[in-house]
């Protein structure tokens, strides 16, 4: 039987978290465990989530070391907290996650979603079952998949994938050539063989070189069009943020297009000072 493990990041926003766990647990199908990764919060995120899951009747456990968790997955639901004492960013953080369901010997899949993501009700059943068809399909054993983004107005964002402009550095939801695809990070299902996250990524691009990662390893790239969930992000980046998208941009053509450096580099630098003139802007 296919048992997902369902990895949530959290860092410093426990309300969130826990209206991504109510979507969780309220899954079509039970066969799953979630192990939550708290990113070393200095609020009190772990409280509230503790709190939330003992009213739910799902008391968590913590495992503070990884490679002495053990068989901790009992029974269908179980939560596992895993409370960093660092915060070493989203790959890090998702890698502690993977790490622990690899420990395990119930898990076939893996499911990251960021912790400001609400699942539909059936979306576990259809990611299931899109695995299985696309796995016979390409009579592969290794497949990635994304799925369907809706806005709150059930409008449909993206089935999944991002493309990035090679040129330029900015990325689109349809593609411009030259571009790379690529499968966005807030939502990523695939199998417990799958390797692990480049944790030199901080934050922003870790999705990009993830799915670099993947294709080296034989993964297949692929979505679900049916599961379905509504990514509760908005409003402005900050300076501050766009400083930290810069970087990673930059990290990412030094690992895998080093030679576009010179064409990128003054693109996204005007594309970054006209930012910072302009906060009322989006990226």
């Amino acid at each position: 039987m296919n048992t997902t493990c369902i990895c949530v990041l959290n860092y410093n926003n426990g309300a969130k978290t826990i209206s991504c766990l109510r979507s969780i647990l309220s899954q079509s199908v039970d066969n799953l465990r979630i192990v939550i990764i708290d990113n070393h919060s200095t609020d009190d995120s772990l409280k509230l989530i503790q709190t939330f899951l003992e009213n739910e009747h799902q008391a968590p456990c913590y495992i503070n070391n990884i490679n002495d968790a053990g068989e901790v997955f009992k029974t269908p639901g179980q939560v596992v907290i895993i409370p960093s004492d660092v915060n070493g960013g989203y790959g890090s953080g998702n890698n502690m996650g993977i790490r622990l369901a690899k420990s395990s010997t119930i898990f076939t899949h893996v499911l990251i979603i960021n912790n400001d993501i609400l699942l539909e009700k059936d979306f576990l059943e259809q990611m299931q079952k899109r695995y299985e068809t696309l796995q016979q399909s390409y009579k592969s054993k290794h497949i990635a998949l994304g799925a369907t983004e809706l806005g709150h107005d059930g409008a449909i964002h993206h089935h999944g994938f991002h493309y990035i402009h090679l040129l330029t550095g900015i990325t689109f939801f349809k593609p411009y050539w030259p571009s790379f695809k690529y499968i966005v990070g807030s939502c990523m299902f695939t199998d417990i063989g799958a390797p692990l996250m480049d944790e030199s990524f901080f934050l922003y691009f870790d999705d990009t070189q993830y799915s670099k990662i993947l294709l080296r390893n034989n993964y297949i790239l692929d979505s679900s069009p049916d599961s379905y969930y509504v990514h509760e992000v908005g409003g402005t980046p900050k300076h501050n943020i766009q400083l930290q998208i810069f970087k990673s941009l930059l990290h990412f053509y030094r690992l895998n297009y080093f030679w576009l450096l010179p064409v990128v580099f003054p693109v996204r630098l005007m594309l970054l000072g006209y930012l910072w003139l302009k906060p009322d802007s989006k990226r």
